[in-house]
């Protein structure tokens, strides 16, 4: 199938790809294996009033203005498809009929999710985690002051991968569930999947073929992924289903753990589809959604996932994939943004923008440490985005700087009431471009880097280096610069200043209440303080790291 891009104007939907362009047409996109990875979506939507579902968990092949062609190009090579079109007078009609055709929303989270950041072990302990890291963590954050009630431990909690059972540097893991609640923290637990090669449960489940079996009858079918060699459980087969639910009812009642980190799913991180015989066949993009329900069951409103394919209506908070700790499209922290339109708009709204700031050294040892000017500016697109996440703590940069980033997660807080209201009363996206709410503006299509939070705060994140000013292009009313009170009724491009700390951040002005909450917390940042070149942080997290390592 073939849909000329012209004719529609301006592009969204899609999902997860590594140079994220906004809208889709202004790059182009090339996947000639799209299926699920990360969080993306067979949904394609345009200003001229489209949304067109391919409502297929086959393996797609999907060219979006390959080599200037202008056109978006669909095909499946192992069924026919069908693609649904969703027409209104504007794209946000269109939208809203796509979105109740996929039963969005779900409930609205709770207050505390939205309002409190997360704290994740990933990026500070990396491969290093301990049961005393874990509570020093907990510690630290309520000793600094920083509003969270929720901790995630993260990968390397597990004596091996597929055991689900924690490793000997957790000696007392309920003690240490105990102490956290003790200390108002709910516990998150990351889990995957995928059972490796060498865990004791391996050879049970594949003599029971819960693991997906090859088609040769020869045992379970195996691929590689960052943990190793491993097989997955079949979600297909009810019986694989109930011995995983049962582990994390297991890790839930007698550990306490609340709920958890989802990974896995995606279609690269399954077997070859070709040589293995999963109970029932739902294609590589069907065993995600299998996998969300059954958390959804477990901890509902209290999981978080990085993957999906078409699952909006599912109560679970949305992650996005991991980010690259620069300031590119190419998954750095404008595709952070970027990526979170297109996400809000494929239903996946209350989403947490990664850790901050992205990934690190996790990925490759020797990058640099962000600097604190990006650190800051990553922080601030994100206080403005649904749910905050912290993984490299902010305390490993100078004291001024770490209280900055307070400082946003103090405001963030304090939008507590404001980000529940909108989620509760949701009917479009609580994330959203500017167009959303003023679709005649043709104008506002290609803007990428401007966002609505809610009905009343329009954010304008600084993303590129050493930027003290920006444009900015406010829609119809009047507007409240919320760190100086001015009002503006310009609706044309200016000039405003953007110095760092000091995101371009307005409310409406009849929002008195909303302002004065907003406007109290900004007062207390030290406007401009950051200067740009300068890494206060040392603290190296690399994955080549070990236990003995304590800086």
């Amino acid at each position: 199938m073939r849909f000329e891009l012209a004719s529609g104007g301006c592009w969204y939907g899609h999902g997860f790809a590594h140079r994220q362009p906004y809208p889709l047409n202004a790059e182009p996109i090339v996947n000639a294996r799209f299926a699920v990875n990360n969080i993306q979506s067979p949904v394609w939507m345009c200003s001229a009033g489209y949304a067109l579902l391919a409502s297929t968990t086959q393996e797609l092949e999907v060219r979006c203005n390959e080599h200037g062609s202008g056109w978006l190009e669909l095909r499946c090579r192992e069924a026919d498809i069908t693609v649904q079109v969703f027409r209104g007078d504007s794209l946000p009609e269109a939208h809203q009929k796509l979105m109740r055709f996929l039963h969005w929303p779900p409930p609205a989270p709770e207050k505390t999710l939205l309002g409190d950041s997360i704290f994740c072990t990933w990026t500070q302990y990396p491969r290093t985690i301990t049961q005393e890291r874990v509570l020093d963590m907990a510690r630290e954050i309520r000793k600094r002051g920083f509003p969270c009630s929720v901790i995630t431990i993260d990968d390397r909690w597990e004596s091996v991968f597929g055991e689900l059972c924690f490793s000997k540097d957790f000696p007392t893991p309920r003690a240490m569930v105990d102490e956290l609640h003790r200390m108002g923290f709910r516990v998150l637990l990351w889990t995957t999947p995928f059972v490796n090669r060498e865990a004791a449960t391996f050879p049970v489940l594949a003599g029971k073929s819960l693991l997906a079996p090859r088609k040769d009858g020869t045992g379970p079918s195996l691929f590689k992924w960052w943990g190793g060699t491993a097989g997955i459980v079949d979600m297909t087969n009810p019986q694989a289903r109930d011995w995983y639910r049962a582990q994390l009812l297991r890790l839930k009642n007698e550990i306490g753990v609340d709920g958890f980190k989802i990974d896995g799913g995606d279609a690269k991180y399954q077997p070859d589809i070709a040589q293995t015989a999963w109970y029932e066949n739902v294609g590589p993009s069907g065993y995600v959604d299998l996998l969300l329900s059954l958390f959804e069951g477990i901890a509902p409103g209290c999981c978080e996932s990085r993957t999906a394919w078409l699952s909006p209506h599912r109560n679970i908070l949305w992650r996005e994939g991991g980010k690259d700790s620069h300031w590119g499209v190419d998954n750095g922290l404008q595709a952070m943004v970027q990526l979170g339109l297109h996400l809000a708009l494929l239903g996946y709204d209350v989403l947490i923008p990664d850790m901050i700031p992205g990934r690190m050294q996790t990925m490759v040892s020797i990058l640099p440490l962000p600097s604190d000017e990006l650190f800051i500016r990553w922080t601030e697109a994100s206080a403005f985005m649904p749910i905050m996440q912290f993984s490299y703590f902010p305390w490993n940069y100078a004291p001024a700087t770490s209280a900055i980033a307070k400082g946003y997660a103090a405001l963030h807080k304090a939008l507590e009431n404001y980000l529940h209201t909108q989620a509760h009363h949701r009917q479009t996206p609580l994330l959203r471009p500017l167009w959303y709410d003023y679709p005649h503006r043709t104008d506002f299509y290609s803007i990428a880097d401007e966002f609505l939070l809610g009905s009343d705060i329009l954010a304008a994140p600084v993303m590129q280096e050493n930027r003290v000013a920006r444009d900015i292009i406010l829609p119809p009313g009047q507007w409240r610069d919320a760190w100086t009170g001015n009002t503006y009724e310009q609706e044309n491009i200016f000039q405003h200043p953007a110095p760092c700390p000091g995101i371009p951040l307005f409310v409406r002005a009849e929002c008195t209440e909303l302002f004065e909450t907003v406007n109290r917390v900004l007062a207390t940042m030290p406007r401009g303080s950051i200067a740009t070149g300068i890494i206060s942080a040392t603290y190296a997290c690399g994955l080549d790291r070990d236990l003995s390592v304590t800086g």
